[in-house]
């Protein structure tokens, strides 16, 4: 969907908010597969770029912590305290976050397109939303997030 297709709809959706060191994440709850601790992920022979392994529907998936800029970590900061599990084509992607609120309602319509300065080759923001009078979120989905992951994993 593009973020001019997002910025027109006007329905309610039961959306998940992740929060990445003060970056606030909004995506259609349907994308999460499951949530787990991150003590949970196994560290042991992670792949490159990736902090471990998180074990689903009896196979392990790679998860990955991402930086409020975007950027992959390796080091690991101590409020990452969820692995949010998101579909991935046929596989699954771990992404560690500080919080993880989950059901929350978006009104669609109030949602609005980048502005030209936050436009990023690439960027897994669709749009932004406003979550209450002090607080904005980067609209997303799983599809937009994982790709944007494998991009940084092949540079």
């Amino acid at each position: 969907m593009s973020a001019a297709a997002v910025a027109r709809s006007s329905t309610t959706s039961p959306a998940a908010l992740l929060n990445i060191s003060g970056l606030n994440l909004v995506l259609p709850q349907i994308d999460i597969r499951a949530l787990e601790s991150a003590s949970d992920v196994d560290v042991g022979e992670a792949e490159p770029f990736s902090i471990g392994w998180i074990q689903y529907e009896q196979q392990r998936w790679p998860v990955y912590c991402i930086s409020h800029e975007l950027s992959l970590l390796v080091d690991v900061p101590g409020e990452r305290r969820v692995c949010v599990l998101l579909g991935a084509g046929a596989g699954y992607v771990g992404i560690l976050c500080d919080e993880v609120s989950i059901g929350k309602q978006v009104v669609l319509g109030q949602q609005h397109e980048l502005p030209s300065a936050m436009h990023m080759p690439n960027t897994p923001v669709l749009g932004l939303t406003t979550l209450d009078a002090d607080n904005v979120a980067c609209v997303t989905n799983a599809q937009a997030l994982v790709a944007y992951v494998a991009r940084l994993v092949q540079t």
